[in-house]
């Protein structure tokens, strides 16, 4: 929960100025929560209330939030500077459509209304969650009877001064780097956001297959969607020295694009143009665009570097918006909701390669996420679309990514989709997504576990503010299980669930954990709640998909035994 201190008063001597100031720091405070993968429920005036999965991530929010709202207080004018208190508490709540409410919004509150101006209070119960886990100085205070509490809670407070520098911006890379925010859609069709979502998503990929670029992957910048940004703070939280933000217009059959390219350190421009085109026209224009921003960073890029910057386009406008919703629906985990949008793309263009590609590796998330049961059916379907792809777009590095991926999570090639795989990594070094899934590859298949560790930090940093981290989370999993480190691999388990608890390999993980450690009584419980999530649960079939991973899922391994023991009598 936060508030500011002393609004009204603000307000009665400059109601223009304070209002002002408020709406500055409210997007401040929904700005840090999207980038700590939290929600905010709600707003209420001069103040909101957000939730978040971990605990970790909730009191790390708050103390970026007061690190924000300080270092725009240091810019603002005497009168334009606003305070808040801000309140964190891990308890129960019950669930009222948007809203949440119960003892933990209760508490929160009490403890926002008790922390000082410019402050942090914790519960007992939220500092016991992070002690040791993040480096912020916390000041025990006692036990505190706060306003509506039948008894004293014990409360801890982020020392003030520490809030300032809570969290350090990531050090710039060593070669060009941009951020592509969301491009906005100018027009008066709401249904136009997918065309705008798309163009950006589009910009990022011609982007990063420039060998010397650093590009931001689309889930850390997406987060900036809809609120208006400033733009040298984008370029402090993400760590890049320039930022692209752009609009589109789209009116009957004419396009219009507009772009800028700003130094995130400076906010100064350093290009700008305007290109307009017919609707038929639209990869074309991409490809301008693209090819603009790559000349005003670099004027010396060779032509055919920019060539490279071209994906392959679909022969239908059709399939390329079916594709945009697809994509939508995966960005929001609504795997059914992709694939239905994505066989309307293949539907309208059968050789369309990057629909084909993606709908194969939804075929994984069908079993691995959803826990579907008929792994044959799904293994089946999966990789007759990866082949389509790769017959479709053999040169295209999103393809061997995707069709790579479900070549060898489904064990039908495995050399052969890991090679494919690290090839879209090599040759578009800021291909996150290529990268994140070759950290995993070789964690499923038991490869090079100390090194793909490292690897997986140096994937984090190319999005470091990804509320799908998730995935690289697990990828930890798997590997911290291979070496061995128990500890840690529970507490990567419990993390990766905290931030996703609605995919089953997220679950499994931590039943695999507990079992290493000898806790079969706690890994028994947790295959009780598996069960209770999705009754439809198999361990035959979980396993029977095990089995093609011999090194760390096969008959006899670790994950083999906690599965038949932790369900042992449970699944009937």
């Amino acid at each position: 929960m936060a508030d500011a201190v002393g609004f009204s008063a603000h307000a009665a001597a400059d109601e223009r100025g304070a209002l002002a100031a408020l709406s500055g720091c409210m997007e401040t405070l929904e700005r840090t929560t999207g980038l700590h993968a939290g929600r905010v429920v709600k707003t209420m005036g001069d103040g909101l209330l957000a939730e978040f999965g971990s605990v970790v991530s909730a009191v790390s929010a708050a103390a970026a939030m007061q690190a924000a709202l300080a270092e725009r207080n240091r810019d603002a004018a005497e009168g334009g500077r606003l305070q808040f208190r801000i309140g964190v508490h891990v308890g129960d709540v019950m669930v009222a459509g948007e809203d949440i409410l119960g003892e933990g919004v209760n508490t929160a509150a009490r403890l926002e209304a008790a922390a000082e101006p410019g402050g942090v209070l914790i519960s007992a119960r939220a500092f016991e969650d992070v002690e040791g886990k993040i480096d912020f100085p916390f000041a025990d205070r006692g036990e505190v009877l706060l306003k509506g509490l039948r008894k004293p809670l014990r409360v801890y407070a982020l020392e003030t001064e520490a809030a300032v520098s809570a969290v350090p911006a990531p050090t710039l890379p060593d070669k060009p780097s941009v951020a592509v925010l969301p491009f906005d859609n100018m027009s008066s069709d709401p249904e136009q956001e997918f065309f705008a979502d798309g163009l950006t998503e589009d910009i990022i990929t011609g982007l990063a297959s420039m060998p010397w670029l650093f590009v931001i992957a689309r889930n850390s910048t997406f987060v900036y969607k809809g609120t208006a940004v400033d733009v040298r703070k984008v370029g402090r939280d993400l760590g890049v020295a320039y930022v692209l933000e752009g609009s589109v217009r789209r009116a009957g059959n004419r396009l219009r694009v507009t772009g800028q390219l700003i130094d995130a350190a400076s906010g100064k421009h350093l290009w700008a143009e305007r290109i307009d085109g017919a609707l038929e026209d639209v990869f074309d224009l991409q490809d301008k665009v693209t090819a603009s921003v790559i000349r005003a960073i670099a004027p010396e890029i060779q032509t055919a570097e920019i060539e490279r910057a071209r994906a392959k386009r679909p022969d239908s406008l059709t399939a390329y918006d079916h594709l945009l919703h697809g994509l939508a629906a995966l960005h929001r985990a609504k795997n059914a909701e992709a694939i239905a949008n994505l066989e309307r793309a293949i539907d309208a263009s059968p050789n369309y390669g990057k629909a084909l590609a993606v709908r194969s590796w939804c075929s994984t998330l069908q079993f691995a996420w959803q826990g579907e049961t008929n792994y044959e059916r799904v293994r089946a379907e999966g990789l007759v679309f990866a082949r389509r792809a790769l017959e479709a777009a053999p040169t295209d590095p999103e393809v061997w990514a995707f069709a790579g991926y479900t070549l060898s999570f489904f064990c039908q090639d495995v050399e052969g989709g890991i090679a494919m795989v690290r090839d879209a990594a090599d040759s578009c070094p800021s291909f996150y997504w290529a990268k994140s899934s070759l950290n995993m590859l070789n964690g499923l298949h038991g490869r090079e576990p100390e090194e793909t560790l490292e690897r997986i930090e140096e994937t984090i940093r190319l999005s470091p503010r990804d509320p799908l981290r998730h995935r690289d989370l697990i990828s930890r999993v798997h590997c911290l299980r291979q070496l061995g480190r128990d500890e840690e691999q529970l507490e990567a388990a419990m993390e990766a669930f905290r931030i996703n608890p609605n995919i089953t390999v997220a679950r499994v993980n931590i039943i695999v954990a507990l079992h290493s450690l000898g806790r079969l009584e706690e890994a028994r419980e947790q295959a009780r709640r598996m069960l209770e999530w999705n009754p439809k649960f198999s361990v035959e079939e979980f396993l029977l998909h095990s089995e093609h991973f011999e090194a760390t899922y096969g008959r006899g391994t670790k994950v083999w035994s906690a599965i038949e023991e932790a369900f042992a009598d449970l699944d009937s």
